[in-house]
């Protein structure tokens, strides 16, 4: 969502080059402000492009479906923040992504948020079908941000991680969280603290690997 940095939106394509891998016929919404030199063929990374794709998606999935949400971009505490063509959007707030995912709520759906601060999504997106993994706690930032170019580290300790698709989500968020860990050790900054959330309902399918959850039955 933030076009200061070519990391969010290789976030993305990252994500997605995992996602194709497992299940080639899953269903891509993409969305971008990209930085100088990128690629601009995806619709932009408004609230209102966010809000529309949020509420298509609801429209169209199942209860057998699998729906996978990832937000990359700089932030504050509360806010994923937007910019674009130079210019600062109106952000994403807590409620609003709550708001969005409502509708989702009877579907399994893994929410990652790969930004600053981003552990204040945490309690407001707790919901017993929804896993919820973030980059931070509360209060930490994501120093490391400034040390690689290509990606943010959160998604690419994820979406890059060797034998991700035969990991439960539970574990693939565990083998993150020690990569990230120990790049912060090496690199001598403050340690981020990811975060994850497990609802109730989504215990069971959160202990499945990876490429089971996420094919469609």
């Amino acid at each position: 969502m933030h076009s200061q940095s070519k990391a969010f939106r290789n976030d993305v394509v990252l994500a997605e080059m995992l996602v194709k891998e497992i299940d080639p016929n899953a269903l891509m919404l993409k969305l971008a402000n990209p930085a100088r030199d990128q690629s601009t063929d995806w619709p932009q990374a408004t609230a209102e492009n966010f809000a529309l794709v949020m509420s298509k998606t609801a429209e169209v999935a199942r209860p057998q479906d699998r729906v996978l949400l990832l937000i990359s971009t700089h932030s504050n505490p509360g806010l994923l923040n937007i910019h674009a063509g130079g210019k600062h959007l109106p952000p994403i707030t807590p409620k609003i992504l709550s708001d969005a995912l409502a509708p989702l709520n009877g579907v399994p759906t893994l929410v990652v948020l790969s930004a600053c601060y981003s552990g204040a999504f945490v309690e407001p997106l707790k919901a017993p079908n929804r896993v919820v993994l973030t980059a931070t706690d509360v209060r930490r930032t994501s120093f490391l941000c400034k040390y690689n170019g290509n990606y943010t580290p959160f998604a690419e300790a994820l979406f890059d991680q060797p034998g991700a698709e035969n990991r439960s989500v539970s574990e693939w968020m565990g083998e993150a969280q020690k990569s990230i860990a120990a790049l912060e050790r090496r690199r001598k900054v403050a340690p981020s603290r990811p975060r994850i959330f497990v609802g109730d309902d989504a215990k069971a399918w959160a202990d499945q690997p990876l490429k089971n959850w996420l094919q469609a039955p």
